[in-house]
């Protein structure tokens, strides 16, 4: 699965920069309500989710063709925001004191679990079926935005190849056009208009 080695690239990246935040900053602001902290146990729940759905049983059909669909049918519908800000603040304290070897660990067992998958694996997400290949999409797509975000907050730069940065934007441009904001996001990257203060496709 060519989405697999992404993943791993893109899981090695976020690694690189929780290893470059300072002793200090941990508690400092991250992004939105989150401290430093708990934005990255947010980014580790893309490996964390990896390892949780892998070790359900496959979906026995596909409900979501892609991964933007993933986004249209499941994380735009039903996600709550204060839920999420949660989870991410008690992902962040699981971590403990080693966060890098939490991390590092999390890593390890997901790309273990995702080797020992059959190609044509379904994963059930509140039992509905989507690809492996383009659950991991998702994941990817989880991994570099919020690594970008980590870095940024952190003083650092984050280490991305142009292909991952590539299918994260478009992506990021599938969603929007699944909320009928395609055409504005288009006419923003082409020059023609700016985008609203706070815009966003997730």
């Amino acid at each position: 699965m060519a989405t697999a080695e992404k993943f791993s690239r893109a899981a090695d990246a976020f690694v690189d920069v929780v290893r470059g935040i300072k002793p200090d900053t941990w508690e400092t602001h991250g992004l939105g309500v989150w401290s430093v902290r708990s934005l990255v146990g947010h980014t580790a729940r893309a490996l964390i989710t990896v390892c949780d759905y892998l070790e359900l049983d496959p979906a026995s059909q596909v409900d979501m063709e892609t991964a933007g669909d993933y986004y249209g049918q499941i994380y735009l519908v039903y996600t709550n925001p204060e839920a999420i800000a949660q989870r991410g603040v008690q992902a962040g304290i699981a971590l403990g004191d080693n966060p890098i070897d939490a991390i590092e660990a999390l890593k390890k067992r997901a790309l273990n679990l995702i080797s020992a998958q059959d190609a044509t694996r379904l994963v059930s997400l509140g039992g509905m079926g989507i690809p492996l290949d383009e659950y991991l999409k998702t994941r990817v797509f989880e991994l570099v935005v919020h690594s970008i975000d980590i870095a940024r907050a952190t003083g650092q730069e984050a280490h991305f190849t142009a292909d991952l940065i590539e299918e994260s934007a478009s992506l990021a441009a599938g969603i929007a056009a699944r909320k009928g904001d395609g055409e504005q996001v288009l006419m923003a990257l082409t020059g023609r208009e700016q985008l609203p203060e706070g815009f966003s496709v997730v």
